[in-house]
């Protein structure tokens, strides 16, 4: 039966390097397969056992044979999930660069930032800032971030941010199913069966898969979350420790704790909410105990487990308290926080009607339901932390922001980690399950994923551009990006074809203008291709021009008027920014085929 678990833990990481029209009827014969054999199962249990007995009991699905060769099936099945996952990385990331889909202003200036971060300038973010030069830290304060900049400076042509929130998407997944196995460990024959079915929750994980292709750094959720999870499981081994080890676990929890809050400024009242269920069972405990102590002669003593609870969840409620105090009232008191577009503002803005809209509170009961399956059926018998899993959700409930009220892409971020914990909860509590409910579980789990058509994403992207020129496009940043790279642009009429003097250029030149520096007001869907040895601001930008354009003595616009979404930036916006230029602003230094290129007056 192991090898069955094994191959099923196989079916995301093949649909990653299958084609697209194979997905959708394999993933259906799965899940067809698996209701079968729940159906079949139960069928046996009850011909061959007595209910209770049946529901008690896990029908020694390891043998100790299987128990030896469990590490080695584990290994081979995180090593196929990291070839096909890296793979499926690659080809979905070369797509839509290809196709001009990283027009979105959320990958270009989460990039912009990070390589801000590594050159020693801070947070300080062009995309999302009204005057170009604030800080990003004011729209969402997230200093986590900082550890993937490393990362995005080493890697080239703008795919570092790609290739970092994919490694820690693939290096979260592994490392909670390696957290579930070392629990399994201590006594498989009581946890397999939970861990059998975790193995196959996470692997074939629909919300991970979000987190992990949004292009987004709330993906560090799945390593930090982690992180802070296992050091708050150790807690019940500090009433061994002596007084001094005791502070030292206390002080790698409260570092685990800030390091978990620092991912987003709304981190805590998700971790918060999560251990209010928790915190008010303790409360209700104790108020019970104290009532029978005082009518008793003889005084019960607190169980030992809650003795370990209560200090540890009294320092993490009071440091994430401390810490959103910090980050929503002092933290706004410094700098001039009209400079960054804020969070609030961001909450509170209305949207286009082309984007998505969930309506009603069935709807979002349906989602809640979808996302308890991903952690498995089998999660609601715990009972707090599903509570507090439906405490966070509550908050998705209320928000007028869609994405997040649709819990879709990666906002799944703010209740992956808890679903995954409350997961590991389950796999080493006395809960027991029956073969017939195990694969219940997993009917549920891949009858959902088989409904989503974007698990996984299409890598062979259709251009939504109706751009018949879009070689030319191409062909056009090729030249743009050696341009801005060369000598300093001279003035050009409109008519005049590409000079050959333009495109010649000396190494010392070319290195002495990089040092310098170099910034560039383009349109979003054409900042990816711009090279990252320069510096990119958004075109909306370029009304900052006379600030921005004081440190540095190369300035340029580089527009696409024809190239263009007319939903989210309509070509008649970018024909008045070419207005302004050939009024008084800008000088035309080059024209190709499809892109201008505009150097700003009075700025060099």
């Amino acid at each position: 039966m192991v090898y069955l678990f094994f191959l099923l833990s196989l079916v995301s990481p093949f649909l990653f390097i299958s084609p697209k029209n194979f997905h959708a009827p394999f993933q259906k014969g799965v899940f067809l397969f698996l209701l079968f054999l729940s159906i079949f199962s139960f069928w046996m249990e009850k011909k061959s056992k007595p209910k209770l007995d049946s529901l008690a009991t896990n029908f020694g699905l390891l043998n100790d044979k299987q128990i030896i060769i469990l590490p080695y099936l584990l290994f081979i099945s995180c090593i196929f999930f990291l070839m096909a996952s890296s793979n499926h990385a690659f080809h979905l990331t070369k797509s839509l660069a290809d196709v001009y889909l990283f027009q979105d202003a959320d990958y270009i200036g989460i990039s912009d930032i990070l390589l801000s971060i590594y050159h020693g300038d801070g947070f300080t973010s062009s995309y999302y800032s009204e005057s170009g030069e604030g800080s990003y830290l004011h729209h969402h304060f997230a200093p986590g971030m900082a550890v993937l900049s490393p990362l995005v400076s080493l890697i080239p042509n703008r795919w570092g941010l790609a290739a970092g929130v994919f490694f820690v998407y693939q290096l979260g997944t592994v490392l909670w199913l390696l957290w579930a196995y070392q629990i399994t460990k201590k006594n498989s024959k009581e946890f397999g069966i939970k861990f059998l079915v975790f193995w196959i929750l996470v692997t074939n994980q629909l919300y991970l898969y979000r987190i992990g292709s949004s292009f987004h750094f709330e993906v560090l959720v799945l390593i930090f979350g982690l992180f802070f999870f296992y050091v708050w499981e150790k807690r019940e081994k500090e009433q061994n420790l002596r007084s001094r080890s005791i502070w030292i676990y206390y002080s790698i929890l409260s570092f685990a704790t800030i390091l978990y809050l620092s991912i987003k400024e709304d981190i805590g009242i998700y971790l918060v909410l999560f251990f209010l269920p928790t915190g008010l069972k303790l409360l209700y405990n104790h108020w019970n105990q104290y009532k029978e102590n005082r009518h008793s002669t003889e005084l019960t003593s607190v169980p030992s487990q809650e003795r370990t609870v209560i200090p540890s969840l009294t320092l993490v409620f009071f440091i994430s308290l401390v810490w959103m105090g910090f980050v929503f009232y002092i933290y706004p008191m410094f700098g001039d926080n009209s400079e960054s577009i804020t969070w609030t503002n961001v909450l509170t803005q209305e949207y286009h009607s082309a984007f998505k809209q969930v309506t009603g509170y069935r709807k979002s009961f349906q989602i809640f339901l979808e996302l308890i399956m991903s952690g498995g059926l089998g999660i609601f018998q715990m009972v707090p932390e599903v509570s507090g899993i439906g405490l966070i959700y509550a908050t998705h409930i209320f928000s007028s922001r869609p994405w997040h009220h649709e819990v879709y892409t990666y906002y799944s971020y703010s209740l992956m980690p808890f679903i995954l914990y409350t997961g590991i909860l389950w796999i080493q509590s006395e809960k027991k399950i029956s073969l017939s409910f195990a694969f219940l579980i997993l009917t549920c789990l891949f009858w959902k994923n088989s409904l989503d058509q974007n698990f996984p994403l299409d890598t062979n992207i259709k251009s939504p551009w109706n751009q018949p020129n879009l070689e030319e496009i191409r062909e056009d940043l090729k030249k743009t990006n050696t341009l801005i790279l060369s000598n300093p642009l001279k003035d050009i009429s409109e008519n005049t074809n590409l000079n050959s003097n333009i495109m010649s250029n000396s190494d010392n030149d070319k290195n002495q203008k990089i040092e310098k520096g170099v910034f560039i007001f383009s349109q979003y869907n054409l900042s990816f291709q711009i090279t990252d040895q320069v510096k990119t601001y958004p075109l909306e930008q370029i009304k900052n021009a006379s600030s921005i354009c004081k440190k540095t003595y190369f300035c340029y616009v580089v527009l696409s008027p024809e190239f263009t979404d007319e939903i989210l930036w309509p070509k008649s916006r970018i024909l008045e920014y070419k207005k302004e230029l050939e009024n008084q602003n800008g000088s035309l230094v080059w024209k190709g085929r499809q892109i201008e290129i505009w150097k700003l007056k009075a700025m060099n």
